[in-house]
């Protein structure tokens, strides 16, 4: 079921430069048979109404057995007729329509068996899954965490939130959800596929490596698992052991253009720009279509000093995928590169639009904002990047270069004073690290 809970983390291995690479995933959407599977796997509390509406149920749950959903579906209308205040059989009756692609239909059972009993955990939990297929994460990751809330001993319920709350950038909420699925199954290869991809955007690369290791041995033909695996091996430095993943990941589907792309991606991170553009070139000559091959091939051109040809790439990416931030970013650094500070604005505004979050986004903005004259506009987006990476000390100079102009003396001071007292810090680290090197 991983269609319904979106993984396209974004990646920033290294950004000196001005460029971004983002992590690819495949994923395949939720099946009718795994919920069904899932519905099982719930401990259903006894049904309480006549002996004919039981014998229904049984003959209901024989049929569920069998997987005639239709049969069961008749046979559990029936039961509700004999016991109207049912909450099981409500939920019994919404699960089977939403097998049965009727979602729609379905939603107002959870929900009337969740006024027959509020605290009826398959209920939040089915409503949530079925809130989260139709796509509505804010009103599905609530329910998903009353079933949670009810029963904090369930592998699923802890799985699903942990996967929504991944589906919607919520990682370190997703951490404690997927560390708890984790402990009570650790034989389950997706929780740890998912767990690896909280770990990954949370900042902890080494842990995400191991946890998608994890998954990977676990079971093998995850290739999404795998693909995650290879990616950060590559961008943990071990690119050669990344490329092993991508190419078993070929050998099992040869039409894999993430994985593909994914070699370009490690060809990067050695240095090798020739066999990276080579790669990229191999991608899109077999699928025109895909942004994240366009960008890549843009990169790499980038590295390479063909400007204008990085630029082509780069704007054909974001014809195929105008969200793809990373794109606007690194658009908007070569505008920066050659002089064209209004369209670098104009990149870095959209790139902060669909990523508010990026520090370096809110610095190239209130940079290029500088250079056009727009001085509140520039010191608003360089307040953000300080708020969101204090560390950094080019938008303390930056923002010191603002308020001079502006004739705020006393706070230009301050603001250089801050980001000389980063620099200060930053040469500190990178002097002990220097002395842990044999």
């Amino acid at each position: 079921m991983s269609d319904s809970f979106r993984e396209i983390p974004s990646i920033s291995p290294g950004r000196t430069s001005g460029l971004r690479m983002t992590a690819r995933t495949m994923r395949s959407g939720p099946s009718s048979v795994a919920l069904l599977l899932i519905f099982f796997s719930l401990t259903i509390p006894a049904l309480r109404a006549q002996t004919t509406a039981k014998q229904l149920e049984s003959h209901a749950l024989a049929l569920e057995k069998d997987g005639n959903a239709q049969g069961a579906l008749a046979a559990w209308e029936k039961a509700a007729a004999l016991d109207p205040k049912s909450a099981g059989i409500q939920d019994h009756i919404g699960f089977l329509l939403a097998v049965l692609n009727r979602s729609d239909e379905a939603i107002p059972h959870f929900l009337h068996a969740l006024e027959l009993d509020r605290h009826f955990a398959p209920a939040h939990f089915h409503l949530g899954i079925a809130y989260v297929m139709q796509r509505d994460p804010n009103r599905g990751i609530p329910e998903l965490q009353a079933a949670v809330d009810a029963v904090p001993n369930n592998f699923d319920h802890r799985f699903y939130l942990g996967r929504a709350l991944n589906d919607t950038a919520h990682y370190r909420e997703a951490l404690v959800q997927l560390r708890a699925a984790t402990a009570l199954n650790a034989t389950n290869a997706e929780a740890w596929n998912q767990l690896g991809l909280a770990l990954q955007n949370t900042g902890s690369d080494a842990v995400a490596v191991e946890a998608y290791g994890r998954a990977v041995k676990l079971d093998p033909a995850n290739l999404d698992a795998r693909n995650n695996y290879g990616f950060m091996l590559v961008n943990t430095g071990h690119a050669e052991d990344g490329v092993q993943q991508f190419e078993q990941i070929l050998r099992a589907d040869p039409a894999n253009t993430m994985a593909r792309v994914n070699i370009g991606f490690a060809n990067l991170q050695k240095g090798d720009l020739s066999g990276a553009e080579s790669q990229f070139r191999n991608v899109i000559s077999r699928t025109s279509e895909s942004a994240i091959a366009h960008y890549d091939l843009g990169v790499t051109l980038k590295l390479k000093d063909q400007l204008d040809a990085a630029s082509a790439e780069l704007k054909r990416a974001l014809e195929l995928d105008p969200n793809l931030e990373e794109a606007h970013y690194t658009l908007g650094v070569i505008y920066w590169q050659s002089g064209d500070f209004e369209q670098a604005a104009s990149e870095m505004k959209t790139a902060v639009s669909l990523n508010p979050k990026d520090p370096e986004a809110n610095l190239m903005l209130g940079s290029a904002l500088n250079k056009e004259g727009d001085l509140d506009g520039a010191e608003l987006a360089l307040q953000s990047a300080i708020r969101l990476d204090p560390s950094n000390p080019g938008p303390y100079n930056t923002l010191g270069e603002v308020l001079k102009h502006k004739g705020d003396s006393e706070g230009s001071q301050r603001a250089f004073a801050a980001g000389a007292h980063a620099t200060e810090k930053k040469n500190r680290e990178l002097g002990k690290m220097l002395q842990k090197k044999p």
